[in-house]
């Protein structure tokens, strides 16, 4: 493209990195479909199962902060989930005014077959050995620390 610096489209780490991540993302949409689910709400259903694990209540806040889901989608995909019977609104243990969100018991028995579907593609799109997956690992980790403190 004239204005770039690149010679060419592989040069560019974005637009790579925008074409993995959708070629990726469409896997999953697609392993998900038998689940009636979307990948967000796979995301937050999962996310609930993760929070869950500290006995605390479960917020819309909580739940966006961790997942880095902006908080309306978050609010719409609840709305939806709720209505499909995978999460529920029960009454905060620490706060009789508030409510906690949680999975619903058929919301964890999709949720665990989701997550296996949805691992087995990452175990078939991702690399092969465990040294290219750990180098991967760590340098998306060191992306995101690096660029969750700036935004």
């Amino acid at each position: 493209m004239k204005g770039s610096r690149f010679k060419s489209r592989d040069e560019s780490i974005g637009l790579l990195f925008w074409q993995v991540s959708t070629l990726w993302q469409r896997a999953v949409k697609a392993a998900l479909r038998q689940f009636d689910l979307t990948h967000t709400q796979y995301v937050i259903l999962a996310v609930i199962a993760e929070l869950s694990e500290n006995d605390g209540d479960i917020t819309q806040k909580q739940i966006s902060d961790f997942s880095m889901i902006d908080p309306m989608t978050v609010s719409s995909t609840l709305r939806l989930l709720e209505k499909k019977g995978l999460t529920q609104r029960i009454q905060s243990k620490m706060d009789s005014r508030a409510n906690t969100i949680c999975n619903t018991e058929s919301g964890l028995s999709i949720l665990r077959e989701a997550v296996k579907a949805v691992e087995n593609v990452d175990v078939t799109f991702f690399f092969d050995t465990e040294s290219d997956i750990k180098s991967f690992q760590e340098l998306l980790l060191k992306l995101k620390k690096e660029n969750d403190k700036n935004l």
